[in-house]
């Protein structure tokens, strides 16, 4: 049998909690100076002088010196001048149904989708976004946003770590460099964004190159277009065209223009950069439709009256009429008639000390003058030889001159090849490879070059290799007539191709075509013929085994 348990007697009163219980849950510092919250409450009745001391003391610490706001103006009185007049609060209007209707005339729904503004789809959310990061983007920037994709400008952004922005402040021009060249006119682009593959583009843009590039290696000018204000982007003239490049008697290839212009004229179109036309204020008329009062006579204003006190405005509130002064405004932080006047501070006349200007001979030194006469005298023979030689070159124009041709034109300076490719690349889009410019020697090779690179690319493995075989075997031809020597060209891919044995398909062979080619398809539909499996469209070939097996074995 289990013992019986032990019984706990119960306590007949509450413990008292311990010290340490009582300080972990209500914990009290020794000395404290936190106010309690009776100090919130008086005891007895307050002191309303002591109050308002209190008030006036912390109104002096916030406003300073001047005192409250609305301590001698009643905001109800209708002078007051804290009140603004039932005149220019403006009337409420009741506007019925019938004329709220007349305005916006009632909802119809449309029956097609013609004229309708089209909403949603990623174009248009790509248009939105980027029409708010634009207008975003001249409120803090000050500067003008041009139309441009966001990948574009993400792409631009990245690369330079800088928001895109115009080049500078001119709009006229980024219009123009924009519906040229199709790109923004941003310090990033260079170029056309569509490549030419016109041949007679070609020819002119090279032709217009070529002249360019002479004209500005003969004035002693910078003949990177790009550099220019206007990025080379011009009103280029009909005349381009006519002007001719020929030989001189001292053996150098000069320019020849057409009538009524010249070298200097074609230099000064190069260099225009369109700009607005300030306009003078006096010609700005504004627009007499959208101005209602442009054709109303001006009328002088008359004199705002007086305002005029309530005759049942008591005694004591007539007092708080502020003194209106048209030159004096009111200071509504100190409630005052007129405002506070400005300390005047005087300042102290400062005497400056009087210097006596001291006139001192100086006599050039005999050396130095003698130098700047002979440099001076150098300059006057120069610039005299360069007006006889330009006077020589202005004699000839291009209707007197026969042009030489652009494979007799030597290109010796590397500076006048470059800006040419430079230019090329500008104005076509088109790139020359580096090996192909290097191993140019005349314009015409670089003519050439610039031909061959605008030419599409093949659109497949099939015409690169007819295109490119039949090149090298027009080559292989020329190196044949002009080397007279017995030994056997090495085979190159015109070869490969003609070869009996190698055939270039546009497409993988089926398996069908493969049987065909090595006669298994006979065979196949022979037996199949047999066993009277003959499929549709097959059974005038079995016919036609079969006649000529019996035709054999005879």
């Amino acid at each position: 049998m289990a013992a019986p348990l032990r019984r706990i007697p119960r306590l007949s009163r509450m413990p008292r909690p311990s010290r340490a219980l009582a300080a972990s849950t209500t914990p009290s510092a020794a000395f404290s100076t936190t106010p309690t919250a009776a100090f919130l409450l008086a005891a007895g009745k307050q002191d309303k002088k002591k109050h308002q001391q209190f008030v006036r003391r912390w109104q002096k610490r916030l406003l300073g010196e001047s005192e409250p706001i609305g301590a001698h103006v009643d905001p109800y009185d209708p002078t007051s001048p804290v009140r603004i007049a039932p005149e220019d609060q403006g009337e409420e209007l009741e506007v019925l149904d019938d004329e709220a209707s007349a305005a916006f005339p009632r909802y119809q729904q449309a029956e097609h989708g013609r004229g309708l503004r089209h909403v949603g789809g990623d174009a248009w959310l790509a248009t939105k976004d980027e029409a708010d990061m634009a207008r975003e983007f001249e409120k803090l920037a000050l500067r003008t946003y041009t139309p441009l994709t966001l990948d574009m400008a993400d792409e631009i952004e990245a690369l330079t770590g800088t928001p895109y922005t115009l080049r500078d402040g001119n709009l006229l021009l980024a219009q123009t460099v924009h519906r040229v060249t199709a790109r923004p006119y941003t310090a990033f682009n260079f170029g056309l964004n569509k490549r030419t593959t016109d041949p007679v583009k070609l020819r002119k843009a090279f032709a217009q190159a070529v002249a360019e590039v002479f004209a500005l290696h003969h004035a002693g000018l910078d003949l990177d277009l790009s550099k220019l204000p206007n990025r080379g982007v011009y009103k280029r003239p009909a005349w381009v065209k006519n002007i001719k490049l020929y030989r001189t008697h001292a053996g150098d290839f000069a320019l020849a223009f057409p009538k009524h212009t010249s070298a200097d004229h074609f230099i000064n179109l190069i260099h225009a950069t369109p700009e607005y036309d300030a306009g003078e204020p006096g010609l700005l008329h504004a627009d007499e439709l959208l101005d209602d009062d442009a054709a109303a006579p001006a009328v002088p204003e008359a004199p705002a009256a007086a305002p005029v006190m309530d005759p049942a405005t008591p005694e004591y509130k007539r007092g708080a009429v502020v003194k209106q002064d048209a030159e004096k405004t009111f200071d509504f932080m100190s409630n005052r008639p007129v405002p506070r006047p400005a300390p005047v501070v005087e300042e102290a006349p400062v005497v400056e000390p009087v210097v006596q200007p001291t006139h001192t001979t100086s006599s050039p030194a005999p050396a130095r003058h003698a130098e700047l006469e002979a440099k001076a005298q150098s300059l006057t023979d120069a610039i005299t030889q360069l007006r006889s030689e330009a006077r020589l070159h202005s004699e000839h124009t291009a209707s007197q001159v026969s042009e030489v041709l652009w494979r007799h034109v030597p290109l010796t300076d590397n500076d006048v090849k470059f800006a040419i490719f430079k230019r090329l690349l500008q104005l076509t889009g088109t790139r020359i490879a580096d090996p192909l410019l290097s191993s140019s020697t005349t314009l015409g090779d670089l003519y050439g070059h610039l031909r061959d690179a605008a030419k599409p690319a093949p659109t497949s493995l099939f015409s690169a290799l007819h295109t490119e075989g039949q090149h090298l075997r027009e080559k292989a031809k020329q190196q044949a007539t002009l080397d007279a020597s017995p030994r056997k060209p090495r085979a190159d891919l015109g070869d490969l191709i003609h070869l009996g044995n190698v055939e270039l398909r546009r497409s993988k062979p089926t398996l069908t075509e493969k049987r065909t080619k090595t006669g298994m398809e006979k065979v196949v539909q022979y037996a199949l013929w047999e066993r009277g499996l003959d499929t549709k469209g097959k059974r005038r070939s079995a016919k036609f085994l079969i006649a000529r097996t019996s035709s054999t074995a005879s």
